[in-house]
């Protein structure tokens, strides 16, 4: 059976340019002109991949890209959003509707296909998640002071998992309202936590859960935070516990990004997670946070080892010594993150973590270690058959550094 594309553009001279170009691949083409009609073109007959002009009458691309997403039996329809309106803005809206690629007019045939190609094979490579029980290890990148490097944090932690061990981790964005965890892995929002919040959490099971994750192809497997802020409020506590509760038995590694607050749903991840990383930086008002977010932790009965206390520099410069914020906090610093400067920048601009891009460079390795240092003791002790390229380059930095002393 023929995979088939829906192309949807009110300029009847587009839809052959793109029909022709698409038709030399072997696709079935189906066609409308408008929102509706594609609608129509949809329930009658579900395409593989579909492709959106943005400036329709009545319905425009973005609002039909949405309801597309808000659509159970649509929402994981891969889908370009293809406009002359080339634009930042543009873009961002695109993204913020659900679409997976953004691609501008005039466009290259050559181009085009090959995204296509893309986007359909991410869809045919995906596999359920397996359903052989683990006991999965949960760790929680917090911090009370926003540009503290949590986001950073937690997406690389995540990314390095699945490259030392070779097995998906789960990364799950608490912060909804404006969670930033897919974008750090360049992923599209087709699906958040706004579809899980639709039904009860005692209804959640792995399989809607499976279906609501985003997929990265490094093996990274996100719960994304919903696209509107309005829709944070239809997820309780109980939602975050039981997806947890299901992760923990699929996947060995959960990484939580947490937002800068104490609300109970936060309150949910914080108590489910074996480790918490509590990042600081070298300035007053991020000691001053870290010293409140210690002292609630402790009011909440969680042991003090069960927390790090992270030193990031985002900054270049000098900043607050660290005996002295060591002192204010009572607290030793067991992991200092060094500045980075433009490449972290960089790897946020483009959604590529370090220890993706980078993996032999000074941060990429120092995120990677990290990784491996909080990584569940019987895999360090019996390393898994799946075990990745990520393990191999840990062990030769530290036998490099053996042989140094």
């Amino acid at each position: 059976m023929a995979t088939s594309i829906l192309i949807v553009d009110d300029t009847e001279l587009i839809l052959k340019m793109v029909s022709a170009i698409l038709i030399k691949d072997g696709y079935e083409i189906l066609t409308a002109r408008d929102g509706f009609e594609a609608l129509e073109v949809i329930k009658s007959t579900p395409p593989s991949l579909a492709i959106l002009d943005v400036m329709m009458p009545d319905m425009d691309g973005y609002t039909l890209c949405g309801r597309l997403r808000q659509t159970p039996t649509t929402a994981k329809i891969p889908i370009i959003i293809l406009t002359a309106l080339t634009d930042v803005e543009n873009k961002i809206k695109a993204f913020d509707s659900g679409a997976d690629d953004f691609l501008a007019k005039p466009f290259e045939p050559q181009e085009l296909r090959a995204r296509v190609k893309v986007l359909l094979r991410r869809v045919s490579e995906q596999e359920p998640v397996k359903r052989n029980a683990v006991s999965g290890k949960v760790i929680a990148a917090f911090s009370l002071r926003g540009g503290s490097g949590v986001s950073m944090l937690a997406s690389n932690l995540a990314a390095s998992f699945t490259q030392i061990w070779g097995t998906p981790a789960a990364l799950v964005d608490l912060a909804f309202v404006n969670g930033q965890s897919a974008l750090f892995l360049d992923l599209p929002l087709r699906t958040t936590w706004t579809d899980l919040a639709r039904s009860p959490s005692n209804e959640m099971d792995i399989d809607m859960l499976n279906s609501v994750l985003l997929r990265h192809d490094a093996g990274v497997h996100v719960l994304a935070s919903p696209r509107r802020p309005e829709d944070a409020g239809t997820i309780t506590p109980e939602h975050v516990q039981r997806a947890i509760e299901l992760l923990r038995l699929h996947y060995h590694y959960i990484v939580l990004d947490l937002p800068h607050d104490f609300l109970e749903t936060t309150l949910a991840g914080l108590d489910m997670a074996d480790h918490i990383l509590l990042l600081t930086c070298a300035e007053t008002a991020a000691v001053r946070c870290a010293a409140n977010a210690l002292g609630t932790f402790e009011q909440l009965g969680y042991p003090p080892d069960r927390t790090t206390l992270v030193l990031n520099w985002p900054f270049e410069g000098k900043g607050l010594p660290r005996a002295g914020i060591e002192a204010a906090l009572n607290k030793e610093i067991g992991v200092v993150i060094p500045y980075a400067g433009d490449m972290v920048v960089s790897s946020i601009m483009y959604g590529k973590p370090p220890t993706l891009q980078i993996p032999l460079n000074a941060l990429g390795a120092f995120l990677e270690d990290l990784a491996y240092r909080y990584s569940k003791e019987e895999h360090k002790q019996n390393p898994p058959a799946s075990a990745g390229e990520g393990l191999k380059r840990i062990k030769g930095r530290v036998q490099a550094r053996q042989k140094k002393s």
